[in-house]
């Protein structure tokens, strides 16, 4: 079995060494701590006002990360680019919980942290004083040729003014009513697409007939007072940008040699986040007088690692540590580690895309793996592709440093492109071209691969019941080994026979023979149902509806149909774009048809894969899970630093007298 064997560990040790051992199980990075009911333990010695400080120190520190995460997300846009591929082939720095501390010793977090997010609230103000002064500039500068103040205007005896706006119409209407009427002098200051931009003067007695003749061009007064004139202030207003500008400049410039500060900000987060999980578990034990209670899962292998870790930092005497196997009614609260070889390991993946398994049933990794390998190959058969798949995957494990998952991810990519290859040899090709040697041709056995592609589905099918049957025993249930199983493996293996004695080998023998192993199997599937029931009349019942999900077997083995259509269809389409490339002039292939090959498979590529991943997981989920696998198992939760940034060393080094 490939699930990990887990153990239940409780500590019990004084409040006083809480913080040094939460540390050291945190460096071991395995250790999922459980809340404990307090119900479990009688009356505890622990206030409410206790736990309110233990909510407020939380919250603390997920502001802080906020803060942390706000002041690196404002700095990194800042400093010099690096290319991805420098950035992939950067390892991250490894770090012990201890030297993580040293290193936070050495500056403020608080202080450094305060910094960025001065600097970030002063460009904001730089940007919406710039965004102000811009929208300023625009209105004066179409008003910089007006030469007087409009408050001017009331003042003169004889004669009065208006300055302001008239809008712009299709044949200029509004503007050629002011200047055609006797009575005003209009002169023009600006114009752009929406409106004319005018000063009026016209005689005081005049007003009242000027005001009707304003109203009729839609005239809108100007309610700017200015300062002094439109020029002058359009130069101040100039001025003023260009000096914020520098200062943005400065500010930039600034940034931009902060490497050092961008990882010291790295470090602050990794060690809030440190310390905020570390406060988070203290919510799960539960506190008496002078003593706490901590509980949690730990796989049987790291039990000695916690043992050691804990007599390096506290005696003995101050400590108490029980290990328990897992009963039977914890198995649904248990946590699972999925624990296989480097072959295996990376189809983890999809188990836990479907469903971790609990920890009382198999890990299906193992037996997915080889079935997903042959149909991913099968869809996305072709030598070019796989060639293309293996050598792209081996370059960046070989040359880059990924986080596990990504790591993970690519050696699944780099084993699936194995089959890619073999099957890319069967079927004969080449980024679509045939190959001097085909085993199986996509245009002339298309009836052989679609056989092929059934008695995959049939063997997967068979394995699967296998595994059903197998469980079924292993919760000491005969007759459900027998219903959902071993009967399901005789009925299929009887039709199989009977379909190759008729139509096959023309054996009128074998087919009798297929026919009776297919009843007989069929009549064990009732008896089964009638035996493991407590209602022998309605198991029997059961046992005749059972039967009727041989519909539901013959849809599964159709679908399998699939690997055909999907192997065919990509090798189709890759067929099809060397026959356009191949229209082209022979002068043409060699440069346009170059680009034009690259693209038109790098299309094919991404499709064929996607639908190879998309549909293999597809067979594996429904056809094959749906016979044997429940899942429904939750994965291990460590106590863990989040190693955003850091790598955490793995090895104990916490202070005897104290930690971070």
């Amino acid at each position: 079995m490939a699930i990990a064997e887990m153990k239940k560990l409780t500590l019990i040790s004084f409040h006083e060494k809480k913080d040094q051992l939460l540390q050291s199980i945190q460096a071991l990075q395995r250790f999922e701590v459980v809340d404990l009911p307090s119900s479990d333990l009688g009356e505890l010695d622990i206030s409410p006002h206790e736990i309110d400080n233990l909510e407020d120190l939380i919250k603390k520190y997920e502001t802080q990360i906020d803060h942390t995460q706000r002041a690196l997300a404002f700095l990194q846009p800042h400093l010099p680019k690096e290319s991805l591929i420098k950035k992939l082939q950067e390892a991250k720095q490894e770090l012990s919980l201890e030297e993580l501390e040293d290193e936070i010793q050495k500056f403020s977090p608080r202080d450094l942290v305060s910094f960025f997010l001065d600097k970030e609230h002063e460009l904001e103000k730089i940007q919406e004083e710039q965004k102000r002064l811009y929208d300023e500039e625009a209105f004066l500068f179409n008003w910089k040729k007006l030469d007087f103040f409009p408050a001017d205007l009331l003042k003169m005896e004889k004669v009065t003014g208006r300055v302001g706006t008239v809008p712009q119409h299709v044949q200029n209407e509004y503007i050629n009513n002011l200047k055609n009427n006797e009575m005003l002098y209009v002169e023009e200051i600006y114009q752009n697409k929406d409106e004319h931009g005018v000063s009026l003067f016209f005689d005081r007695r005049d007003e009242e007939m000027v005001k009707q003749i304003l109203n009729e061009s839609h005239f809108d007064h100007l309610t700017e007072t200015f300062k002094s004139k439109p020029s002058d202030e359009l130069k101040a207003v100039q001025d003023r940008i260009a000096e914020l500008k520098q200062q943005k400049k400065t500010i930039y410039q600034e940034l931009n040699h902060m490497k050092d500060q961008e990882w010291q900000l790295m470090l602050t987060e990794e060690y809030y986040e440190a310390k905020l999980q570390r406060e988070r578990s203290k919510l799960f034990l539960v506190d008496e007088k002078h003593l706490f209670v901590m509980e949690g899962w730990l796989e049987t292998e790291k039990v000695p690692e916690i043992k050691d870790a804990l007599k390096s930092i506290i005696d003995e005497d101050s400590y108490a540590l029980t290990v328990e196997d897992v009963l039977e009614d914890d198995y649904d609260k248990v946590p699972v580690v999925l624990n296989n070889n480097d072959y295996v390991a990376p189809f983890e993946t999809i188990t836990s895309m479907y469903n971790l398994p609990k920890y009382n049933e198999i890990d299906p990794t193992p037996f997915l793996a080889p079935f997903y390998l042959v149909f991913f190959g099968m869809m996305a058969a072709d030598l070019g592709y796989g060639l293309l798949l293996f050598v792209a995957t081996l370059v960046s494990l070989k040359m880059f440093n990924f986080d596990p998952k990504m790591q993970k991810n690519m050696k699944f990519f780099h084993l699936l492109s194995y089959p890619t290859m073999i099957w890319g040899i069967l079927y004969g090709t080449f980024f679509g071209a045939e190959l001097p040697f085909v085993l199986l041709s996509t245009t002339d056995d298309v009836i052989t691969i679609l056989i092929l592609s059934v008695v995959f589905g049939i063997v997967q099918i068979f394995f699967g019941l296998g595994l059903k049957a197998h469980l079924q025993l292993k919760y000491q249930n005969k007759a459900g080994a027998v219903s959902d199983g071993f009967g399901w493996i005789g009925i299929f293996t009887g039709l199989v026979i009977l379909l190759l004695g008729n139509l096959i080998l023309d054996s009128e023998l074998m087919a009798n023979i297929g026919a009776i192993i297919a009843v007989s199997s069929a009549v064990i599937i009732i008896i089964a149902s009638t035996m493991g029931a407590d209602n022998k009349a309605l198991g029997f019942g059961l046992g005749f509806y059972n039967l009727y999900n041989i519909t539901g077997y013959i849809g599964d083995i159709v679908s399998y149909t699939r690997l055909m259509a999907l192997g065919v269809s990509s090798a189709s389409i890759a067929l099809a774009f060397n026959m356009i490339i191949g229209f082209i002039p022979t002068w043409g292939r060699f440069t346009v048809g170059i680009l034009l090959f690259i693209a038109l498979h790098a299309i094919n590529i991404g499709l064929t894969m996607l639908s190879a991943y998309v549909h293999g997981a597809r067979l594996i989920f429904v056809e094959f899970f749906g016979k044997f696998y429940e899942g429904g198992g939750k994965a291990l939760a460590p106590l863990k630093a989040s190693e955003k940034h850091i790598q955490l060393k793995n090895k104990q080094n916490i202070k005897r007298d104290g930690g971070i």
